[in-house]
């Protein structure tokens, strides 16, 4: 199979999610159309935004446990993982495990630009 996912198919935003701050803007490719048991999004958080802290695991009704790996692809931003924070800057990656409790904020001047790649227990394909 071969095929072309282009910037703006599939968008959406969450908003406020986990109960964060701002609007996150999605764009999320190839959804049920690859053989993995994974999800592949770039993530767009605004100046100042959130994602919400939160975890993953067994008793989540929607996803249940899984991994979320952030690689970030432009601008600067603060990731919390089970209460330590680190900085991380373009080209930087983080992986909040299942039941790691783990936001990341957006503390530069401009929009957080972010590949999340995650393995949701209860992907529907």
């Amino acid at each position: 199979m071969a095929a072309i996912e282009r910037a703006g198919n599939k968008t959406f935003v969450y908003e406020q999610l986990h109960g964060g701050v701002g609007d996150i803007t999605v764009q999320r490719y190839f959804e049920g159309a690859h053989p993995w048991q994974m999800d592949l999004e770039i993530w767009e958080l605004p100046v100042g935004g959130t994602e919400g802290s939160h975890r993953h695991d067994e008793s989540e009704p929607e996803y249940g446990a899984m991994s979320e790996l952030y690689l970030v692809i432009e601008g600067s931003g603060l990731m919390t993982l089970d209460g330590n924070s680190v900085e991380l800057r373009t080209g930087d990656a983080a992986l909040a495990a299942p039941g790691v409790d783990h936001d990341l904020v957006n503390t530069g001047s401009i929009p957080l630009r972010v590949l999340v790649i995650t393995d949701p227990e209860k992907l529907s394909r």
